[in-house]
This record gives C-alpha cells, structure tokens and sequence, in this order.
C-alpha cells in the first residue's frame, strides 16, 4: 500500500475565485509551494479508512489509470506553464492529434501516442459528449440518491459513498483538473463509468485533451512531465520545481468530506441527500459504504439503521473545533489553456492523492 501520492491539481472556492496568480509570480520559488505530506500511507490511515482503500484501487484499476496513478512525477513551473496554455485538441475523423508546446519547442502528437505517454487505453469514441446524455444523467442520480439537477449543475460533493466521491476528487484534480473543483462535469461520470463497471464506451484520453484545450485555469503539470519524458526532451535546468499538495485529511476538512473536528482516530463522513439533509457517520463502513453492492448510494433509513445498531449519535463540530473550510478548495497549479498571455493565471503545482497522515 505504498507510493500511491496519487498527483492532482489545485482548486478555488466556490465563488469561482482563485489564487492571485500575479501574486504567485512574484514570490520565491521556496514560497510556490503548497502543504507536503508523508507519500506513503502509514498504518493509522490504513487502519482508519480499512476497506476504502482497496475500493479506490479497485476504481483506478478498472479505468485503466493504475500506471498513471502509481507515476507521480515531479512538476516544473514553465514545463507546465507552456504547456497548458498553448495545447490544443485537433479531433479530425482519421486521425485526432494533439499540438502544443515544450517551452519553445512546437510539438503535435497522434492522440494515440499522446495516450500511450499518459497510460491510458485508446478506446472508446471520442466525439463530443452530448448535453445530459442518458446514461450519464442515471449513473449521477445512481450515485447521489436521486439528485434531480443537471448533470451540468451536479456538485461532486452530492456522491454518497466516499471511495466514489474520493475517486470524483482525485479525478477533478490530477486527470481533468481545472479550477473549479466542486462541480461535476459529464468528463468525470465518463471516467466514473469506466471505473465503476469496467467498460468504456468513452474514449478517456481524447477527454483529458479535449479538458487541456479548454478555455479557464488548467492543471496540467503532471501529464506535462510524462510527455516530456516520452518524447526524451531535455527539462530546463533553470525551471522551477513545484510542491504538489496531498489530498490529505485537511483538504477533505475544505471539501466537506469529513468534519471540522475529524481527525486520524476518528474519522467522521459527511453524507449529503438529495433534500439537503446531512449524515455524520464514522468510517470505516466497509458494508454500508461498499462499491461492489449496488445501487451505488444509500437512503436515510437504511443509514440512519446502520447508525441506531452502532449507537453512534451525530457529533456536531464543537466550539473549539477547527473553523469550517469552503468546500470547494483551491490547488495551485494551474495555467490558462488559452495562448499565452502575460495576464493569465498560473498557480502553482498539481497536487498528489496522498494517505492522509
């Protein structure tokens, strides 16, 4: 259970406001970076989250993102600066590429050997997803109870069961990291059907390029070192390294994942219903909370049962626990995907997935 910091990106808050990024530019390098963690998970976590872990593993397996998981690179200012704002997505009938640039150097790739530098299959369709597809509205309804927004209005924090949620968070992050870490998009319930039932009728890396070419704050900075790697170019020795920040038991303070006052022996879940109405529960819950029992969410009563046999009682933050966080939290680490500009946003490092000790 070790070397799985999984890499993600930085985030912002729910008003859509982000690290300044002229600000960012103007410190030192020691100063771009961002809370580091242990990378390897320790007994206490393992223990504490017993069942999840394997679950999450178990998710990444089936979307085909366990090699891009377990190679966590390290990540460069310009690399990833240059990179994410000049990448552009060219999805032609016979043969879709990729075009963007390595510091000065001008690069199009095939979008298949652009796959094969990410460790992502190639399969799958790669045409635009259409507004609220079918399949992907039930799988986010399958997954939050029945929330009755659009896909386009979804909120990752809505998912009910917390491996499926930390999966959503790991993928908005580190895969499809752009600023606005909240919300859930038909690019996440894609990567969520590949990753629930195995099959992958959406072709995942045309969907990390078309996220890349995207208009706004863009993480790039890990997918940025892997193509650096694969295509042998040499990284500037004068670029600066940045700090990936852990998806530890503090950030999931700031998305509302768990409370306030949680801490590594013991940890208490947020669960959200569709009406708004919130659950404390205690994990580990490796029945209730299961990914391999459909459907993939839980009611009320079959919650509030689980809680009457426990005799676990909700406990509310408390006065002298930590203040609350926006749940939708900022990551340094991203560049505007649009050509560069001296006035757009750059923050930082892409962050890593991390055992939360």
């Amino acid at each position: 259970m070790e070397n799985y910091s999984l890499l993600m990106g930085d985030s912002v808050d729910e008003d859509g406001g982000g690290v300044d990024g002229e600000a960012f530019r103007g410190t030192s390098p020691s100063r771009r970076r961002n809370r580091d963690c242990p990378p390897h998970l320790g007994f206490a976590m393992a223990a504490a989250l017993e069942g999840l872990l394997d679950d999450f593993l178990v998710l990444v397996g089936n979307a085909g993102l366990t090699a891009y998981m377990e190679d966590e690179r390290d990540q460069y200012y310009m690399l990833t600066k240059t990179f994410v704002e000049s990448f552009q997505f060219n999805n032609k009938h016979f043969q879709p590429s990729v075009s963007f640039r390595i510091y000065d150097d001008p690069i199009t790739m095939k979008l298949k050997d652009f796959c094969t530098a990410l460790d992502i299959a190639p399969v799958g369709t790669a045409k635009r997803i259409e507004s609220n597809p079918k399949e992907l509205l039930e799988l986010y309804r399958g997954i939050t109870n029945d929330d009755c927004r659009t896909i386009q209005r979804g909120k990752i924090r809505n998912i009910q069961l917390p491996t499926i949620k930390y999966f959503a968070y790991y993928l908005a992050t580190s895969i499809l990291g752009r600023e606005n870490t909240s919300n859930i998009s038909s690019y996440h319930l894609a990567f969520l059907i590949a990753a629930l039932t195995g099959e992958t009728p959406y072709h995942l890396g045309a969907l990390v390029a078309r996220r890349l070419s995207n208009k706004g704050p863009i993480y790039g900075g890990i997918i940025a070192s892997r193509i650096l790697a694969h295509l042998e170019l040499p990284l500037d020795p004068t670029d600066v390294k940045i700090t990936p920040i852990r998806l530890d038991i503090a950030a999931m303070k700031s998305h509302q994942f768990v409370t306030a006052d949680s801490s590594l022996d013991n940890i208490i879940y947020r669960m959200l219903f569709a009406d708004g109405e919130e659950r404390e529960v205690p994990l580990p819950q490796p029945d209730l909370f299961s990914i391999h029992r459909e459907p993939w969410s839980r009611s009320k009563e079959e919650v509030d049962e689980q809680l009457k046999i426990q005799g676990f009682h909700q406990q509310h933050d408390s006065e002298d626990a930590e203040p609350s966080y926006d749940y939708t939290v900022t990551y340094p680490g991203a560049s505007s995907s649009t050509y560069p500009d001296p006035s757009s946003s750059y923050y930082g490092g892409a962050t890593s997935w991390a055992p939360w000790d």
